[in-house]
């Protein structure tokens, strides 16, 4: 169970995920103006691939190694 809790206590992880979450809100939900689609859409994505791209750094740093599924610690 300890190794489910561990990626938690990560703060990297935790920013990630919120980032995520936002960027799929944005990209899914509906709006009624077209102007504000548009902008609702742009927005998620480029937070969805500034979300993929900190982690990708944070991922060659060493920083979120909790989140690597063939680490030897899990």
């Amino acid at each position: 169970m300890k190794k489910y809790i561990i990626p938690l206590l990560n703060w990297r992880v935790l920013v990630l995920a919120a980032l995520a979450l936002v960027a799929f809100v944005l990209v899914v939900g509906e709006a009624e103006d077209i102007t504000v689609l548009l902008l609702t859409k742009a927005t998620g994505f480029a937070m969805g691939y500034a979300c993929f791209r900190l982690g990708s750094h944070w991922d060659k740093a060493g920083l979120i190694d909790e989140l690597n599924v063939y680490s030897e610690n899990v």
